[in-house]
C-alpha cells in the first residue's frame, strides 16, 4: 500500500519521517513476527505474564478497508476463520474477536453474524474510522444495531492518526496519533448520537480511550454553554462516554486510578497491547500498583469484566 492510499483510507502506517524510525520498526517486525504467528510462543509469554485467557484479533492495519468490498469481505473471511481455528486448538487459552469489512455495511452485517453464529466468535475488532468515513457515519447504523441485537462486544483500536503532516518525527504517529484518533471516534459516536440511538452497546476502546476519558469536563461544559453542541444531545456527553469500556494500556497506576475512580472498575479491562514494544508486559503489576483498590474491584479488572462481556463460562 502506497502512503497516499493510506493517507486516503485512514491508515498511516508508512507515514515516519525519521529512518531511525523506520529501522526500530523494522527490528521489532522481526521480533515480534514469531510471536505473532507462533501460538505456542503466545501461550509462552501468556504464562509468564499470568494471563490465563486473551482475547486476540488481528493487527488494525489488517482491517483492510482500503480493498474493495468483495476482496475486503474475503480476507475478512479468511483472518475470521483462522482466529476461529486458534481458539479451538487452545479453547481454554484463547477467545476469539472478529474483524468485518466495514467498506460495505452490508457484508460487514452479514460477516459479523457468521462470526457470531457460526464460528463462535465473541466480538469483533475495528477501526477508529473507515476510510474518509466516521464510525458515526449514517450508513454504518445497521452495523451497530445488530451489534447491539447480538450483545457482542466491539473493540476500538486505533492504527495511526488521519492527518499526519506534523506527526512523522519521534514515533509521534503512534504516541500522540493513537489517543487522539480514540478521541476523535468517541466524540463522534457521542456527539452524533450512536450512543444514544443505541444504548445496549458495548464498546471497549484500547489506550484508555485516548484522551478524552482525561479531559471530558471540556465536552460537558460546551454541553451547558452552547446550543450548537447540546443539539440532538439528550444528555451530556460524559454520560454517554461512561458507557464504553476502557484498558488498562495507560501505563501509570495513578492514571489507571484516575480511569477507575471516574469510570468505575466494571468498566476497565485488562490491556497488554500485545507483543508490540508500546504493549505493556506485566499488566498484572501495573493494575497491583494502583492504590486502595480493593479486592473485587482487582478482581473485576482481572478478568471478570472480560468474562462478563466475553459470555466466558468460567
Amino acid at each position: 500500500m502506497m502512503k497516499e492510499e493510506a493517507k486516503r483510507v485512514g491508515f498511516a502506517a508508512l507515514s515516519f519521517g525519521s529512518d531511525l524510525t523506520k529501522d526500530v520498526n523494522k527490528k521489532q517486525l522481526e521480533f515480534i513476527r514469531p510471536k505473532m504467528e507462533s501460538l505456542d510462543e503466545r501461550l509462552a509469554d501468556m504464562d509468564r505474564m499470568g494471563v490465563d485467557i486473551q482475547a486476540i484479533s488481528v493487527s488494525p492495519y489488517q482491517f483492510y478497508y482500503w480493498a474493495e468490498p468483495e476482496p475486503g469481505r474475503a480476507a475478512a473471511r479468511m483472518i475470521n476463520d483462522s482466529i476461529a481455528g486458534a481458539v479451538a486448538e487452545h479453547p481454554d487459552r484463547f477467545v476469539g474477536l472478529g474483524s468485518v469489512p466495514l467498506q460495505n455495511t452490508e457484508m460487514a452485517v452479514a460477516e459479523l453474524e457468521r462470526c457470531v453464529k457460526d464460528l463462535g466468535l465473541r466480538g469483533v475488532e475495528i477501526h477508529s474510522r473507515v476510510g474518509d468515513d466516521e464510525l458515526s457515519a449514517p450508513r454504518l447504523e445497521p452495523f451497530f444495531a445488530k451489534a447491539e441485537e447480538l450483545g457482542i462486544l466491539i473493540f476500538i483500536h486505533t492504527a495511526g492518526y488521519s492527518h499526519t503532516d506534523r506527526l512523522t518525527e519521534h514515533y509521534f504517529l503512534n504516541i500522540i496519533g493513537h489517543p487522539m484518533e480514540a478521541t476523535m471516534a468517541l466524540s463522534h459516536l457521542i456527539f452524533d448520537g450512536v450512543m444514544d440511538r443505541h444504548p445496549g452497546l458495548k464498546i471497549c476502546v484500547a489506550h484508555g480511550g485516548g484522551f478524552l476519558p482525561s479531559y471530558a469536563g471540556r465536552m460537558d461544559h460546551a454541553y451547558h454553554a452552547r446550543a450548537d453542541v447540546r443539539d440532538g444531545l439528550p444528555l451530556p456527553p460524559s454520560e454517554y462516554l461512561k458507557r464504553f469500556y476502557f484498558d488498562t494500556m495507560v501505563f501509570e497506576p495513578d492514571q489507571l486510578e484516575y480511569l477507575i475512580k471516574k469510570f468505575g472498575s466494571d468498566h476497565i479491562l485488562l490491556g497488554t497491547d500485545y507483543p508490540y514494544d508500546m504493549g505493556d508486559d506485566d499488566p498484572l503489576g501495573l493494575l497491583g500498583r494502583v492504590p486502595g483498590l480493593d479486592e473485587a474491584a482487582h478482581a473485576a479488572i482481572q478478568g471478570g469484566n472480560a468474562a462478563q462481556l466475553l459470555k466466558l463460562d468460567i
